[in-house]
């Protein structure tokens, strides 16, 4: 096709933004009053490119005057060819022509890209498609032509990809919730709009509440164009520490800070993690990497495939997060929760699909965790080690939470105590009613007294290899082998110690005092610790 923005390449290797592209975009921002995304603006521009093309005249598509037969040409002309993809050439040679049907004219010899020469007559005196538009065929071309809509559908994602770090450099256009609009064409919001919102988010207990919601209460901003009203107030409650927006991926909504959860303000104790060491994950073996993916730490950096969204995703609960009412974002797991462009707390709802409860959770994105199953835990009685699986719903912003239930038996569990401030096991008969991992489940007898040697060992410092020899001399009692399995092992320090089980396996692997017998499996070798 003659036209290059008819083309691929185009749009994938050449197209650049320029500032007539930004300043087109401006005064359609200007005009509409209404915010746009960065794909809205994409296909504006996409037809804004379009039109230029078409309305610039044939020649200039090429470095030359554009051919045309009936037309002189002197030797050093540059002649643009259009039925050639517009390619340009200059004119060396020239000789007379004859020809009965065509009469006297001019043969050009002309010089093209990469040394080739052709010859082109020129001073022809009759009708020719050419000496009209320039463009051989050029109706079935028009018809021929992809929409803008079409490009769009193709190669709109380039576009919008560029857009975007291109809109970032510009201080004077505000981003919120994907849509842009210039910062000094928004409505005026003032001090007073704000304190009524936050009358109105009281009210509703905090929120969370859309800002058309907001705007409709509070009965403010009435006579400005609706999307407009609403991207301001956004971008005013934004620029206020006293509102949170906590919205998803394209939804805007809003909460009053002070009205938050602490757990979702602050992280818990027990889900803080502070790595100490370098990265040892090339010290495990192909065995140990794959324990890690399936324990599913949110602080082991895992594998992932993009594009990839599972329908639902199955779990093994820790004791940190059981203690804390929360559920990892792991790698795996945060694929199945609502998204936001920037917000770093997302409220949303978790469904009990047995007892149609609906759970208020909020995901902490830059923590890593998702807060508000305290209450549910407790009530299905549930331990370090039970499976949960969290499922898609098809509703924004609900998702759903289940385990296996079974009916309740009693089995002999691990059971953590302390004891003259050492953590000791045993194994204890309890009534379980749900499916579990033999080697992470453990129930502690006195959460308090775990919580004192928990602080014991934050206040000490005490090294992690310490603290594995330690629980691996209680754990070992227990086994006649004197075997520990490597799962087994970062279940229970974690009782103590927040760690990913990446450093606790590379320990594993890497100190003398640990002795691999096969599989996933190791023993203490008291001959190496000093004991």
């Amino acid at each position: 096709m003659p036209h290059s923005t008819q083309t691929g390449d185009y749009w994938v290797q050449e197209f650049q933004i320029d500032q007539s592209d930004i300043d087109h975009l401006y005064n359609v921002l200007l005009e509409l009053e209404t915010p746009l995304s960065a794909d809205e603006m994409a296909l504006v521009l996409v037809r804004h490119r379009i039109q230029q093309e078409a309305s610039q005249p044939p020649a200039r598509r090429g470095k030359g005057e554009l051919y045309q037969p009936q037309d002189s040409y002197e030797v050093g002309d540059k002649i643009t060819f259009s039925a050639l993809d517009y390619i340009t050439g200059e004119v060396v040679d020239s000789r007379p022509g004859r020809n009965p049907d065509y009469g006297d004219f001019t043969v050009l010899k002309v010089k093209l890209p990469g040394e080739q020469l052709r010859e082109f007559a020129c001073d022809l005196k009759v009708e020719h498609a050419l000496n009209e538009s320039g463009d051989p065929d050029s109706s079935e071309d028009e018809r021929a032509k992809l929409s803008p809509e079409e490009i769009f559908i193709e190669y709109g994602g380039f576009v919008a990809e560029a857009l975007q770090e291109h809109l970032a450099k510009h201080d004077d256009l505000v981003r919120l919730a994907g849509r842009w609009f210039p910062r000094s064409l928004l409505a005026d919001v003032n001090p007073g709009h704000l304190n009524l919102a936050e009358a109105v988010l009281d009210i509703q207990g905090g929120g969370p509440m859309s800002t058309p919601e907001i705007l409709e209460m509070a009965s403010i901003l009435e006579s400005t164009n609706e999307r407009l009203a609403e991207f301001s107030l956004n971008y005013g409650l934004q620029q206020d520490d006293r509102f949170d927006e906590v919205g998803s991926t394209g939804q805007v909504a809003w909460f009053l800070k002070r009205l938050e959860p602490d757990n979702v303000q602050r992280t818990p104790p027990r889900l803080q993690y502070q790595p100490t060491e370098a990265d040892q994950s090339d010290l495990l073996t192909p065995e140990l990497r794959d324990l890690v993916v399936e324990i599913g730490d949110e602080h082991s950096d895992l594998p992932v495939e993009k594009g990839y969204r599972p329908d639902e995703v199955t779990i093994l609960l820790t004791y940190n997060h059981l203690r804390a009412g929360t559920l990892p974002l792991s790698s795996q797991l945060k694929m199945m929760f609502p998204t936001a462009y920037e917000a770093p707390r997302i409220r949303f709802t978790l469904l009990d699909p047995d007892t149609g409860e609906e759970l208020p959770a909020w995901v902490v994105r830059l923590d890593r965790y998702v807060y508000g199953l305290g209450k549910w835990f407790d009530q299905q009685e549930l331990l370090t080690g039970c499976y949960l699986t969290i499922r898609s719903t098809g509703r924004p912003g609900v998702v759903e939470i289940d385990y296996a239930r079974r009916k309740p038996r009693k089995e002999w569990v691990l059971t953590a105590i302390v004891d003259q401030k050492r953590l000791r096991f045993e194994n204890q008969q309890y009534p379980i009613g749900f499916e579990y991992d033999d080697l992470m489940i453990v129930k502690t007898s006195d959460d308090e007294d775990i919580d004192r040697l928990w602080k014991q060992v934050s206040d000490r410092n005490t090294p992690l290899e310490t603290l594995m020899e330690d629980i691996c001399v209680e754990l070992s009692a227990l086994n006649p082998q004197g075997n520990v399995h490597a799962k087994t092992l970062y279940s229970t320090v974690n009782l103590v110690r927040r760690c990913p089980p990446g450093p606790i396996f590379a320990r594993l692997v890497s100190l003398p005092q640990f002795e691999h017998v096969g599989g996933l499996y190791w023993r203490l070798n008291t001959t190496n610790t000093g004991s």
